[in-house]
């Protein structure tokens, strides 16, 4: 019973250590397991932020997660929402970041491009954006991302309130005031599939305005770049547009608190992926998602992913079933590791004991037979039966298959010593009776 009992203790201990700093290691270096709900900031229902987040709501669906969608008004109010802890993540314009105090923030990726549309009306001669100056001009609503664009570019070009008239109205308004002509320019951030960009593109009293100073704003502005809508790019048939055209964008980025779990990046990036790869009028395909145009600081799994995709497991294995693949084989390796220096030590040890507990039987046995001759016939009675029960308690040694060997040499030497005991038996009890017949 005792040398089971520490058989298993000198199993059972060295595990349990190891599972305690394996389960240690793991959750310092993976962390916990993820929460199965995500909670994004868009912008307004109707705009493409909110329509790309269903997209990766159905994606992230099938993966066992739950993406719950915020609309806001616009990129600046997300990032309120952001560093209040409102949502995790958020679609937010490029250039926003940089005015707010987001430092409790990081980027994951960048998503596709964001032209500067500035429509004007055909009366209004302009070649660039200095040439605003003077105008009515509608900039984007308060707490949007494309307010704070617009405003930007047009004090650049020396554009303010103190010599022209800067509204802030909305998408739907900014285009109803221009078709109504009470504004003479409008300028939005919107992607090209936008309804409100489509329509002004068809209208045939107002003309989008090419950007010839591109390169100069890209060099001003990391997030600043310069795109080109080829002639009846977003129309064929209509020809439209009418000629081919430059126009300045920015991106539309993830960004995410700075405290998000790794996991929740990868997921997350993976849906952005299947949604944004395949391109589209302004981005070549597979250029998106990219870490170019971000302003804040890129999340190091983030980072990684962009690089080389995701890992192997998540490639051939269902999102949850690798990340708890992932976890257990944090635990399991490290057991491992930890559990090669112990076996090292717990072996001989083993050895050792199970080999101290055939030798102390051999000590006993020498002993009997080196005291043999000189053994009284009482003396000779009690080795017997102590040989004898000796070999019953060798019998029951519950000994490793390995070492079955030993034992059975060791019942073979006892079987020995207790012949050459009885033999000395014999001959002392046969001794006198000798003597009395000679005599």
């Amino acid at each position: 019973m005792r040398s089971r009992r520490l058989r298993w203790l000198l199993f059972v201990v060295p595990v349990a250590i190891a599972l305690v700093l394996g389960v240690a290691a793991a959750n310092r270096f993976a962390g916990p397991f993820p929460p199965r709900t995500i909670t994004i900031a868009t912008g307004r229902e109707e705009g493409a932020y909110y329509a790309f987040a269903t997209e990766y709501q159905k994606l992230i669906a099938r993966q066992g997660f739950r993406l719950e969608i915020v609309p806001s008004a616009g990129s600046e109010e997300t990032l309120e929402r952001l560093k209040a802890g409102e949502v995790m993540v958020g679609l937010v314009q490029a250039g926003t970041a940089s005015a707010t105090d987001a430092e409790s923030l990081v980027s994951l990726a960048s998503l596709f491009y964001e032209p500067l549309w500035v429509f004007r009306h055909k009366s209004v001669r302009v070649g660039n954006l200095s040439d605003l100056r003077g105008r009515r001009l509608a900039v984007g609503e308060e707490g949007s991302g494309a307010r704070m664009l617009a405003l930007q570019l047009l004090l650049d070009n020396d554009v303010t309130t103190a010599n022209s008239t800067l509204l802030a109205l909305g998408p739907a308004d900014a285009e109803a005031a221009l078709a109504a002509g009470r504004i003479d320019a409008g300028l939005f951030v919107m992607a090209p599939s936008a309804p409100i960009v489509l329509k002004l593109l068809r209208r045939t009293d107002v003309e989008l305005m090419s950007e010839r100073r591109a390169r100069a704003y890209g060099a001003r502005y990391r997030y600043v770049t310069g795109v080109v809508l080829g002639e009846g790019t977003v129309d064929v048939k209509a020809n439209v547009p009418r000629q081919e055209m430059t126009l300045l964008a920015v991106t539309a980025n993830l960004v995410a608190r700075e405290d998000i779990h790794p996991d929740l990046v990868r997921l997350l990036l993976g849906a952005a992926t299947r949604v944004h790869r395949r391109g589209g009028p302004l981005e070549a395909e597979g250029a998106f998602p990219s870490d170019r145009f971000v302003e804040l600081p890129l999340h190091d799994q983030a980072r990684r992913y962009l690089k080389s995709g995701p890992p192997w497991l998540e490639r051939v294995m269902p999102f949850w079933a690798a990340g708890l693949l992932d976890r257990t084989a944090l635990v399991v390796l490290p057991m491992l590791t930890l559990l090669l220096p112990f076996f090292g030590l717990v072996v001989p040890v083993m050895a050792r004991h199970h080999r101290g507990r055939i030798a102390r039987s051999y000590a006993e046995l020498r002993a009997c037979d080196q005291q043999r001759d000189g053994l009284t016939l009482y003396d000779l009675d009690q080795r017997i039966a102590r040989m004898r029960e000796l070999d019953h308690e060798v019998t029951r040694l519950n000994l490793p298959t390995l070492y079955l060997g030993e034992m059975y040499n060791l019942k073979i030497h006892i079987d020995m010593v207790l012949r050459r005991l009885e033999e000395r038996r014999t001959a002392l009890v046969a001794g006198p009776a000798s003597r009395s017949a000679g005599a």
